[in-house]
């Protein structure tokens, strides 16, 4: 006779959980997950922020590329560094010196001249001061360099 084979009580259910009671603890882990999303999300980030970081920290360092030689018919390739200009010869130091010392004299009066136009139109915005400014310069006029007279040498 064949003997029949017992059955375990959970088998025959085939639902997960433990009945009504599982039921109602699942609904209570999608509310809070619903209700605290946001704090599951920070978490998550701050996990995939540790974890890029260990890792970067662990890595070995990286190969260093070689470049291949290039071809003797290629150009030659230009430096890194500008070479440095010849020694100036007294004359030539002090005519450098002569013009740098203009130029710094016009800069500055020209700061001056547009704080002067800031001053007298303080309702113009920014970019109109700019444009009068420069309409101004472009004239060759300066209050601070020739009294404002560009004939004047």
């Amino acid at each position: 006779m064949a003997t029949k084979r017992r059955r375990s009580s959970s088998a025959g259910a085939g639902a997960v959980g433990c009945g009504p009671f599982g039921f109602f603890l699942a609904l209570v882990v999608i509310g809070l997950l619903i209700q605290y999303w946001w704090v599951l999300l920070i978490a998550l980030g701050v996990v995939a922020l540790t974890v890029v970081l260990v890792r970067f920290a662990m890595a070995p360092p990286r190969p260093v590329r070689v470049r291949p030689p290039k071809s003797p018919s290629s150009p030659k390739p230009r430096p890194v560094m500008t070479p440095p200009s010849p020694a100036l010869v007294s004359d030539d130091l002090a005519d450098q010196m002569r013009a740098t010392k203009q130029v710094r004299h016009i800069r500055e009066m020209q700061e001056w001249d547009y704080e002067w136009i800031r001053l007298t139109y303080p309702e113009k915005s920014s970019r109109e001061l700019s444009e009068i400014a420069n309409s101004h310069f472009a004239r060759g006029r300066s209050i601070g360099v020739n009294y404002g007279d560009p004939s004047v040498p």
